[in-house]
């Protein structure tokens, strides 16, 4: 699994992920990181990516307690089960492993991911999730 996130590298040369939350997981551990532009055409922009980290998912995590990434990584795998993502797969040592579904799906999908996400929310955990604006 290689997790993607959005970060920029400030005047020190330091990298400054743009939710921090997304690489808590990774303090005190060595990490390869590679640089592009931007996302890949198709994917997904920065402002939906925003809303997702910063809106809903956020939202989400306040209301149940847990993290960011949990919750991320929770509700990916209850769509990928209920059909709303198209499970990815990745082929490692002749093993197979879950790749991130969410990475490389096209805005679209990715809209109605979301969409799924903030109705699950409201009729689940009776949280209300602005919308993306």
């Amino acid at each position: 699994m290689s997790p993607r996130f959005l970060a920029h590298v400030n005047q020190d040369g330091h990298i400054v992920p743009a939710f921090p939350e997304r690489v808590a997981r990774f303090v005190g551990k060595d990490v390869w990181i590679s640089t592009h532009e931007g996302p890949s055409p198709g994917l997904r922009s920065s402002d939906a990516n925003r809303y997702y980290w910063g809106v809903v998912v956020r939202a989400i995590s306040e209301e149940t307690g847990n993290d960011p990434e949990t919750v991320h990584f929770g509700l990916k795998r209850e769509a990928v089960r209920l059909g709303v993502l198209d499970p990815e797969y990745i082929l490692l040592g002749g093993e197979m492993l879950e790749a991130e579904p969410t990475t490389r799906v096209d805005s679209e999908a990715f809209s109605r991911y979301v969409a799924w996400i903030v109705d699950w929310a409201r009729t689940k955990l009776d949280v209300h999730i602005e919308d993306q604006s």
